[in-house]
C-alpha cells in the first residue's frame, strides 16, 4: 500500500508506482500528454493503471489501448484494483507478440504514453514493439519480391496459393514455385519399382532435381524472401544452397506436429519456422535447437471465401440441414452415423462409399473445387466442423490447433458447429462468434437446438464473419509474418530493396570494388538504363 492508501504493483522490491502518492504521480507524469483530433491513446505498460485512469478521466469517451507484456502484472492488477472505472473504454492487450499487435491495429493514429517504470522493466519488449511499427510502415510503403514454394499436394497446397494471392493483393510481388505440377512424377516413383532400395534412390534423385529446380527459380527471380509451405520438397541440402542468396528462408508448418513428424529433420535448417501450435511443440523445437519459431494461426482469403447469392440449381444441390466438407478420418467415420436421421450431406475424399455414412457423400470421393466449397459453406444451415483424428472416436479432448475451415466457413457467413480447441477462444469467441461442442452427444443436442433457432444461428454467424474479416485473413497472417521476419534485420532489407532502384552498374562496382580491374572497366557503363553481358560484348 502507498502512503495515501492505494495498492502498489511491485516486482520483487521494485515498485511500479510512487510509494507515497501514485495518483499525483500519474497526473504529473501526464502533464504534457495531449490528444489531438482522432488520435487513439495507447499506453505502454499497465502497472496498477493509475496513469490509465488519468487518461480516461481527462479524455472521457476515448477508447484507451493498454499494452502490457507481463501476464503476472495483469493478473495482479485484476486481483487488486477495482475494474469498474476502466470499463468499457479500456482495451487490454496482454502478453501479445508485437507483430500480432501491429497487424490487428491501425497504428498511424496512435498517441503513445510510456509508463516509465513499466518500460524499464520490459525494455526489450517495448523496443521490439516500436521496431515492429517501423517495419510494418516500411512494408506498407515498399514492394517486396517473395517466392512461395508449393508442396506437391495436400491440404497445404491451397494455403500456398492463398499466400501468393494475399501477398500480391497487399502490393508485394509474389510468385510460386509450382512444385504441384510435378506431383504425378513424384507419385509415379512408387509405381515404377517394388524394390525399396531402388525406390529410395529414385526418390532421392527426384528430390535433388526439385531442389535444383527451386534454386534455379530463386536465382532467376532474386526474391527478398523465400517462403515454403508444409510438405514443400526442400531437403536440408536444397535449403543450404538457397542460403547462398543471403535472404531469409521461412517455413509455415500448417500441419499437426503430432501427425506429421518430418519437421524434426527440417526445422533447424530454416531461418524462421512458423507453426499453428504452441506449448509442447515449442518445447520440442527448443530441444532441437531451432532459433526462431513463431505461432501463426491459419486464416481465410476473403476474395475466395465470401458470401454469395446462389442460383436455384446450386441451392438444390448444396443446401442441407447439416453439411460437412472434409476427408473421411477415423473420428468422423465413427461419429457421423449419429447424424443420419437429419438431412445430412457430405463432400470430400477417402470415404467408404458403400457404408451408411458413405451413402451421404455427394461427390463420390472426387476432389471438390474451392468454388464449390464456398457454395457448400453458403448453402448449409449448419456447417459441421469436426477436426480430424486418426484414433479418437469423437472429439479430440486435447485438440489445440484451429483448422482453416473454421475461418473459411465464417468468412462465407456460414453457421458452424466446431469442436472445442484450446487455441480457439483466443481467435474467435465461443458462444458469441462461433458455436462449439465438446462431445458427439453435445453435437447432436446442438444440431437439434440450432435447427430450431435459426435466427440465433444467423446472429452468431454474422458476428463470427465480422471478427474473421477484421483479424483472421491470410493477408493478416502474411503481414504478421513479414513483420516478424524483417523487424530484426530491417536495415538489410532496406539496403536490398534500395539497390534494385539504383544504377545497376554502380551496384556491381560497389560489390567488386571501384579500384579493381573489373570495377575500373565497368565505370564507363555508369548511367546506362539497360546493362547486361551483351552490353559489354557489343562495346568490345
Amino acid at each position: 500500500m502507498s502512503k495515501d492508501g492505494n495498492p502498489i504493483c511491485q516486482i520483487g522490491s521494485v515498485s511500479l508506482h510512487s510509494n507515497y502518492y501514485p495518483l499525483k504521480e500519474a497526473k504529473d507524469g501526464l502533464s504534457e500528454y495531449c490528444l489531438r483530433g482522432q488520435e487513439t491513446p495507447v499506453v505502454y505498460g499497465l502497472g496498477f493503471g493509475y496513469h490509465v485512469l488519468e487518461i480516461l478521466n481527462r479524455y472521457k469517451g476515448s477508447k484507451v489501448f493498454v499494452i502490457e507484456p507481463l501476464m503476472s502484472i495483469f493478473q495482479s492488477f485484476m486481483g487488486n484494483v477495482d475494474l469498474e472505472p476502466f470499463l468499457p473504454n479500456t482495451q487490454f492487450i496482454i502478453s501479445t507478440p508485437p507483430p500480432k499487435i501491429i497487424t490487428s491495429n491501425q497504428t498511424d493514429n496512435w498517441n503513445k504514453y510510456e509508463h516509465q517504470a513499466s518500460k524499464r522493466l520490459s525494455y526489450d519488449y517495448f523496443f521490439s514493439l516500436d521496431k515492429a511499427i517501423e517495419t510494418s510502415d516500411y512494408l506498407s510503403a515498399n514492394r517486396l519480391k517473395i517466392l512461395v514454394v508449393n508442396p506437391y499436394y495436400g491440404g497445404s497446397l491451397p494455403t500456398a496459393k492463398y499466400c501468393v494471392h494475399a501477398l500480391n493483393h497487399m502490393g508485394h510481388h509474389a510468385e510460386s514455385v509450382e512444385c504441384d505440377k510435378f506431383a504425378e512424377g513424384f507419385f509415379s516413383i512408387k509405381k515404377t519399382t517394388r524394390n525399396k532400395i531402388n525406390e529410395e534412390s529414385l526418390s532421392n534423385q527426384f528430390g535433388h532435381f526439385m531442389g535444383q529446380f527451386i534454386a534455379a527459380k530463386a536465382a532467376d527471380y532474386q526474391p527478398d524472401l523465400i517462403l515454403a509451405l508444409a510438405q514443400a520438397p526442400l531437403t536440408p541440402e536444397a535449403i543450404k544452397n538457397l542460403k547462398r542468396l543471403n535472404i531469409p528462408i521461412a517455413f509455415w508448418f500448417v500441419e499437426d506436429f503430432r501427425t506429421l513428424s518430418y519437421w524434426k529433420e527440417m526445422a533447424s535448417y530454416y531461418d524462421y519456422f512458423f507453426t499453428i501450435q504452441r506449448g509442447e511443440f515449442f518445447d520440442e523445437l527448443l530441444s532441437l535447437g531451432v532459433n526462431d519459431f513463431y505461432y501463426l494461426a491459419q486464416g481465410c482469403l476473403p476474395e475466395v471465401h465470401k458470401e454469395i447469392n446462389l442460383p436455384l440449381d446450386d441451392i438444390n444441390q448444396y443446401s442441407a440441414d447439416v453439411s460437412f466438407m472434409g476427408a473421411g478420418y477415423y473420428n468422423r467415420v465413427q461419429s457421423f452415423p449419429r447424424l443420419l436421421s437429419h438431412d445430412f450431406k457430405i463432400w470430400g475424399t477417402e470415404w467408404a462409399l458403400e457404408s451408411h455414412v458413405g451413402s451421404r457423400v455427394q461427390n463420390k470421393n472426387k476432389r471438390v473445387d474451392p468454388v464449390d466449397i464456398v457454395k457448400i459453406y453458403n448453402a448449409g444451415k449448419i456447417n459441421l466442423n469436426l477436426h480430424s483424428s486418426t484414433f479418437h472416436n469423437g472429439v479430440n479432448p486435447v485438440g489445440d490447433f484451429v483448422n482453416p475451415r473454421t475461418f473459411e466457413i465464417a468468412a462465407c457467413g456460414g453457421f458452424q458447429l466446431v469442436d472445442e480447441r484450446s487455441e480457439l477462444a483466443e481467435l474467435i469467441e465461443p458462444g458469441t462468434e462461433v458455436a462449439t461442442f465438446n462431445s458427439i452427444d453435445d453435437l447432436c443436442e446442438k444440431v437439434d437446438y440450432y435447427l430450431k433457432h435459426e435466427n440465433e444461428a444467423k446472429s452468431i454467424a454474422s458476428k463470427g464473419r465480422a471478427r474473421v474479416l477484421k483479424e483472421h485473413t491470410i493477408q493478416h497472417r502474411m503481414h504478421e509474418m513479414l513483420t516478424h521476419i524483417f523487424m530484426g534485420n530491417l536495415n538489410l532489407l532496406k539496403e536490398r530493396v534500395s539497390s534494385r532502384h539504383r544504377d545497376p552498374v554502380s551496384y556491381y562496382i560497389d560489390h567488386v570494388g571501384d579500384s579493381s580491374a573489373l570495377g575500373i572497366y565497368l565505370d564507363q557503363f555508369r548511367g546506362l538504363n539497360e546493362f547486361s553481358i551483351k552490353t559489354m560484348v557489343n562495346r568490345i
